[in-house]
């Protein structure tokens, strides 16, 4: 059986939430008797890279020049390359063009496609967001495809109940299944902290939708103080608009800064974080909730809430603003038995939830509907 998988990144080119979910189903699919994986993408590894890898990557385009506006471009070349395959089930995440190429290439062939939802912008069906810029004739066309192919690809994932309601109400379809965000989980919580100081962590990409500068303001209400240390994890973001931001996390007294780091250092930081808080303006489902979760560091979100009610399932909080959530980490550091009872919820949640049987769930969902394909096919 030939699967296909579709991004605009490998995760060895470039590492960001969605690239991480895909190598985890690349890991579980590799696992299954008789299975033929192709991964192709955009941003590739170098060959060196690439030929240690146990499926063939095949480059479907490019971001140079002119390219790198949109991925429309490389729309020939996905299409080509998927006649070429011939596969028997298409696996693609994040709404872009490349979602209509293969919802057409999985129409014409009569075989499955699982479209899967990465962030709630993929439900946003507005062809114009925001105010006019160079890139925004580009931006249209990519979003026109990317809603055409949402709405005819055969079968969608959403990663949140949230996010199928949102489906049904924008396009009228209702998702194949809910399957959240999943990782490799630790067996046990780690010791919680004893005393001060008090361990506040923040991580991603530092780019304008992750909103670090509200993380900084976060920090400069508690200047002066030393039961609390804050800490930033993220690659630096190329834009001139983040220029001021790094020049305030340089010069902040009370933050120390790690940069980008590998996967296991960032959960060796979630073990000694009291608190992971999240600035994002939107996300799908934050891959660091599950680090933080299983880790013993108690969620505090300023406006991401994957359950739109976090707190009362339990696991966590939605600020809503700096001030609440400077209250939220003075409160509970004063109301110890409450934080241990949040670090032990979250831990029981993840398990159920978060675990990679999520990965096997996914890929049984893939297999047995090529399998059933096929049969249609010869019947």
């Amino acid at each position: 059986m030939r699967v296909c998988i579709v991004a605009e990144n490998h995760p060895l080119a470039a590492m960001g939430g969605a690239e991480y979910q895909i190598q985890l189903i690349c890991d579980e699919l590799l696992r299954r008797p008789g299975v033929e994986l192709h991964y192709l993408a955009r941003k590739v590894p170098a060959e060196s890279s690439a030929a240690r890898l146990p499926y063939p990557i095949h480059c479907i385009g490019s971001d140079r020049g002119i390219r790198r506006r949109a991925t429309f471009f490389d729309a020939p070349r996905l299409a080509a390359k998927l006649e070429e395959l011939r596969p028997d089930v298409i696996y693609q995440r994040m709404k872009q063009s490349y979602t209509a190429v293969c919802a057409r290439h999985a129409n014409r062939r009569s075989i499955p496609f699982f479209f899967h939802v990465a962030s709630m912008m993929d439900l946003d069906m507005d062809l114009l967001r925001g105010g006019w810029s160079p890139n925004t004739p580009f931006d249209v066309v990519e979003t026109w495809l990317g809603n055409r192919g949402l709405r005819q690809a055969p079968a969608v994932f959403a990663q949140t109940a949230a996010q199928a309601r949102i489906l049904r109400e924008r396009t009228g379809r209702d998702a194949t299944a809910v399957i959240g965000n999943f990782q490799p989980l630790p067996d046990r919580l780690p010791p919680p902290a004893e005393g001060p100081p008090w361990r506040v962590l923040w991580v991603g990409n530092l780019k304008e939708v992750k909103r670090p500068e509200r993380f900084l303001d976060l920090a400069d209400r508690f200047r002066g103080r030393d039961d609390f240390i804050f800490e930033m994890v993220g690659r630096p973001w190329a834009n001139r608009r983040m220029v001021p931001v790094m020049s305030r996390i340089e010069s902040a007294p009370n933050l120390v800064y790690h940069g980008e780091l590998p996967l296991q250092a960032v959960n060796e930081l979630m073990t000694t974080a009291t608190f992971h808080v999240n600035t994002s303006a939107f996300e799908g489902f934050p891959n660091t909730f599950i680090q933080a979760w299983s880790r013993g560091a108690v969620v505090i979100s300023l406006e991401v809430d994957p359950f739109e009610g976090i707190e009362q399932v339990g696991v966590g909080f939605r600020a809503g603003s700096i001030g609440r959530m400077a209250e939220l980490l003075d409160s509970l550091v004063a109301d110890r038995q409450r934080w241990l009872q949040l670090r032990e919820q979250s831990f029981r949640y993840v398990q159920v939830a978060h675990s990679l049987s999520q990965a096997g769930r996914l890929v049984d969902m893939l297999i047995d509907s090529a399998v059933a394909a096929r049969s249609a096919i010869r019947t």
